[in-house]
């Protein structure tokens, strides 16, 4: 038995181990409470503080310190007319890890800048009124042209305010009951789940899903053209349309639309993807540009849903819908059973971006062409074993020569309209030159020579034809009769006695205003995208394809015709990259004037480039996503146009002419212009410019349209700060020779506002005429390996000296000493 004292000993050392634990948990109560409510209680202490103490004149709240009591000006990051940062007295050392106070111009926005202890402090920004816009207000979803025009505005963004951050999704908007009409399809579908569109009954399942009132729109995509197909899907939803049937190339194709954002329903397709003369023609590998299984699988599936009893119509993803066209295609042009986009004017060169089919006989002429079309694909396919051979009787090279898909769809054309077996354009080398040894061929060969017309006739369009627009005005086309070339189906064989005995089918190539493209096509050049004047409102086309267009991704967002969002459904080359350039915010120039003076373009883009990529190094050893500022368009090395042409500009090489950028961009580039002939930009202070379609990536950097229009880009519009170049000079040189900035602590220096501008035009040292941008030097190592990273994705974006100029078939802007292979 133990002694009688022990037991009191034994409660002792109960409490005194529980006590300890007692105390560290009140402890930590007692800090998470504080941390919770820190700022509502600090907050009231300084109300209350100020209103014993009283505030100084400047209203900031004075506090009690032990030394002295100093003004604060601290403000909520973003807050319009926040403080600007005082001056530099003299730059700071080529070594200093020390931020540096931004200076200059008084934005639009805050300029909230960090000093060395980390706060955020400055004096007041005065409203810079003299940026305001004159021009004429227009109404919302409106824009005019001489006449009543107006540049356009693109699809309504998410509200301001939103959660929406750089690199990640927005959301899809709703599209009002009214859009649409009698044709709206939305939620009038079912979704697919990833399934073979090629395997017995799956094509029918699908097309049954996904077709509304027999009318289906067939798309094919890649890996890489997910991004295009998921902005095509945007764009027809916006004008009513969800009857789309996406075929990919591979389940991991289909996987990257469906597990998106936007949860784009789709399949993917098997069709011929292990035949064994693949590998002859160089084509086991699908990415890339020239995806022809999916090119092939397109006419393919047109002439199953032919057969089916559907009214199939196929779009490249670069084509955009200004209107749903179903009021005109089952109005005017109801009579026309088969259409074709007009290239070249004459029914053997049309262009197979938008084909439709409509009240097609399931074993009629229609349907002739389409088989046919894939009838004479396989016929060259698994043709063996002598080698093929071109016209001029030399060996055919590649798949470009022998299996160009659109060459052959216009010879079954041709065939079907002479009603005899023609290959006029087969085996020819893609956009090969009609010399006159090509021509004797076409004698020798009895082709007609008569030059392929269309018959010329009329549809009439009445009031109730016109189409409207996603924002419920209808398209510029007046009511009435317009001029229609067509052709009847003749063909020439496999027709039962019945089908031969009914009238011929007619194909029926789209007026402009129904259909248009780019450049290089047949019509007015008034419909035509590079006069321009697609930026007019109402549009004055239908359906516009940017065949011939260049950097298509930077020409849509030009044209407000871009569904930012888009993106998410990128595989992303630089996406680490761009998510740790996203995390430190984006640095713009201003000033940019590099080539403007100059009437040679040659000397003019290269100046420009070489700048451009001054810009992209620079933001990111500063750990930031470049801005790439836009082109004045009055530049005097940009092409010009005739007097119908937008802002005079005309340049399908070097620029796309936006009315898009903000007259006074953080950004810099392009400049306020007095909209031409009566036009009325969207809203005040819109701007033109004229992007670059030379230098141009589509991941990485921010084009001044996206800082300007993006919804995600909202934090970098509204906490801008700005610093003069010469602040961040150091004493080595660049390539051209001018003081260059140092890559140590650039990163450091420049921490802290959402986006940087750095200002040309005060410079004292060598940049005020804004023709260059300083260059960086001695980089770090992981500054040396962002911009190594960076230029091995985007190439043409890398203009160093030597320097020459993209596009061109044979070079790019690119490293001369890049290591090819």
């Amino acid at each position: 038995m133990p002694p009688v004292d022990q037991a009191p000993v034994a409660e002792r050392h109960w409490f005194l181990r529980v006590l300890p634990t007692l105390q560290w948990l009140v402890l930590g109560i007692l800090v998470l409470v504080t941390a919770i409510f820190y700022e509502d209680v600090n907050a009231m202490r300084l109300a209350a503080r100020a209103a014993v103490l009283g505030s100084n004149k400047d209203g900031g709240v004075v506090h009690e310190t032990g030394v002295s009591q100093a003004p604060s000006n601290k403000l909520e990051l973003g807050r319009k007319g926040g403080p600007r940062a005082p001056l530099l007295t003299a730059p700071p050392a080529p070594d200093s890890a020390a931020p540096v106070p931004m200076a200059g111009r008084a934005p639009k926005v805050s300029v909230v800048t960090l000093d060395n202890t980390g706060e955020t402090e400055g004096a007041p920004v005065e409203t810079n009124d003299e940026t305001a816009s004159t021009e004429t207000p227009v109404e919302a979803g409106q824009e005019v042209e001489a006449g009543g025009k107006t540049a356009p505005r693109s699809d309504p963004a998410p509200s301001s305010g939103s959660d929406l951050r750089p690199g990640g999704p927005v959301p899809l908007p709703d599209v009002p009951a009214s859009i649409g009409g009698e044709w709206r399809s939305i939620d009038k579908t079912q979704p697919l789940t990833g399934e073979d569109l090629s395997a017995p009954g799956a094509l029918e399942a699908a097309a049954e899903k996904r077709s509304f009132r027999k009318e289906i729109i067939v798309m094919v995509a890649n890996e890489g053209g997910a991004i295009l197909a998921a902005n095509a899907v945007a764009n027809l939803r916006s004008v009513g349309i969800e009857h789309y049937l996406i075929v990919t190339n591979e389940p991991k194709s289909c996987d990257l639309l469906m597990n998106g954002p936007w949860g784009i329903t789709c399949g993917y397709t098997s069709y011929l993807k292990n035949h064994e003369r693949l590998k002859d023609y160089q084509l086991l590998a699908e990415e890339g540009a020239t995806p022809f299984r999916l090119w092939w699988v397109r006419f393919h599936f047109l002439d199953r849903l032919v057969q089916l009893g559907y009214n199939p119509m196929y779009i490249d993803t670069d084509v955009s819908f200004r209107v749903n066209p179903y009021p005109l295609l089952k109005g005017p042009f109801k009579e026309y059973s088969l259409f074709a986009q007009d290239e070249t004017g004459h029914f053997n060169g049309v262009n197979i971006g938008w084909i439709y089919a409509q009240n097609a006989r399931s074993n009629g002429r229609v349907r002739w062409v389409l088989n046919q079309t894939v009838t004479r694909m396989m016929e060259i396919l698994e043709h063996q074993p002598e080698p093929l051979t071109r016209w001029d009787g030399q060996p055919v090279v590649g798949a470009k020569e022998a299996l160009w898909d659109q060459h052959i769809y216009n010879d079954v054309l041709e065939s079907c309209v002479y009603g005899e077996d023609m290959r006029r354009r087969s085996m020819q080398r893609l956009i090969e030159p009609r010399d006159d040894l090509r021509r004797a061929w076409e004698v020798e060969q009895g082709y007609p020579m008569d030059g392929a017309a269309f018959d010329e006739g009329r549809v009439v369009v009445n009031a109730e034809d016109v189409p409207l627009t996603a924002r419920g005005d209808p398209m510029d086309l007046r009511a009435g009769s317009h001029a229609v070339k067509f052709k009847p189906l003749t063909c020439y064989d496999h027709f039962t006695p019945d089908e031969a005995s009914e009238p011929p089918e007619k194909i029926a190539a789209a007026p402009p205003w129904l259909v248009a493209g780019w450049s290089g096509v047949h019509g007015d050049e008034k419909f035509q995208g590079v006069s321009g004047n697609w930026n007019l409102y109402p549009p004055r086309v239908a359906v516009a394809h940017f065949v011939g267009g260049l950097a298509k991704q930077t020409t849509f967002k030009s044209l407000g015709w871009w569904r930012y969002g888009s993106d998410a459904f990128r595989k992303r080359s630089l996406h680490g990259l761009q998510t740790e350039l996203d995390r430190g915010g984006a640095l713009a120039v201003a000033g940019l004037r590099a080539g403007v003076d100059s009437a040679d373009a040659m000397e003019a883009t290269s100046a420009y480039g070489a700048a451009v990529a001054n810009v992209v190094r620079l933001a990111l050893a500063a750990g930031r996503r470049p801005v790439i500022p836009a082109l004045d368009c009055g530049s005097r090395w940009i092409t010009r146009g005739g007097p119908g042409a937008f802002l005079g500009v005309r340049d399908r090489l070097h620029v796309v002419v936006s009315g898009r950028c903000d007259a006074d961009s953080a950004a810099g580039g392009g400049g306020p212009h007095p909209p031409p002939g009566g036009v009325v930009f969207e809203r005040p202070g819109f701007g033109a410019c004229c992007q670059s379609v030379q230098f141009d990536c589509n991941e990485g950097v921010i084009p001044q349209v996206d800082l300007d229009r993006d919804p995600r880009f909202e934090s970098l519009r509204d906490d801008v700060a700005y610093v003069k170049v010469d602040e961040l000079l150091g004493s080595g040189v660049d390539e051209d020779g001018l003081l260059a900035v140092d890559g140590a602590g650039l990163e450091e220096k420049l921490r802290g506002p959402s986006l940087v501008v750095v200002e040309l035009g005060d410079s004292t040292r060598g940049y005020g005429d804004g023709q260059h941008v300083p260059g960086l030097r001695a980089p770090d190592a992981k500054q040396a390996e962002r911009v190594l990273e960076f230029f091995r994705t985007c190439q043409n974006m890398n203009c160093v000296t030597p320097r020459t100029v993209w596009p061109n078939e044979n070079s790019f802007c690119d490293d001369p000493n890049r290591k090819v292979g």
